[in-house]
């Protein structure tokens, strides 16, 4: 109705807003860093706060904030994706953090390497895998949000994580034959 105020739009709505936000940050941006550099990551994190609340009218009430918020997030890394490639061809190196522990040096530095391997390899799978891959097993997504926040439906969803899965093991398979951790070809399974 026209001249009624949104509960939305009050004080009190704003709270609410800032508290849920504040609870998702740190999931935002472990989703942002599955996407883009650390540096962009800290940007599209922000840019995705302000979008919500730009839009906080919009948000249906009895759905889920989390996945709404995700959702702004994968459509603003999307748009940004489009406008860069639209700019420029060239692909940029992807690096992410890493959480230093206590241990020694060495301990640290595997750890490190392992898990830049790990994020590596993740980034490394098209958008298209990579997304449900990091949605599903590090966010803790259903099916029905991740498609939801994909744009999909649930059917591809689950395609394109059994898929992007794959890809994944088998480029982490790889990287374990060059270490020698594994042998040099798979071994044949005796009947």
């Amino acid at each position: 109705m026209i001249g009624r105020r949104d509960h939305r739009g009050s004080s009190e709505s704003r709270v609410r807003f800032e508290i849920e936000v504040a609870e998702l940050l740190d999931a935002l941006y472990s989703f942002a860093c599955a996407l883009v550099p650390p540096p962009d990551a800290d940007d599209l994190t922000q840019v995705t706060c302000l979008r919500a609340l730009e839009h906080w009218t919009s948000f249906a009430p009895g759905t889920r904030f989390k996945t709404w918020m995700f959702t702004i997030l994968r459509n603003e890394f999307v748009s940004r994706y489009r406008r860069e490639h639209r700019r420029s061809e060239l692909l940029l190196e992807r690096t992410l953090p890493f959480a230093e522990s206590a241990d020694g040096l060495e301990t640290v530095l595997i750890e490190a390497q392992w898990r830049a391997e790990v994020r590596g390899a993740l980034l490394a799978l098209p958008e298209g895998f990579r997304i449900p891959v990091y949605l599903k097993d590090v966010a803790g997504f259903a099916y029905r949000e991740i498609a939801e926040i994909a744009g999909c439906p649930i059917g591809t969803v689950m395609s394109r994580l059994a898929r992007g899965r794959a890809m994944l093991r088998a480029q982490l398979a790889k990287q374990a034959r060059e270490r020698g951790l594994l042998p040099a070809t798979p071994a044949r399974v005796a009947r």
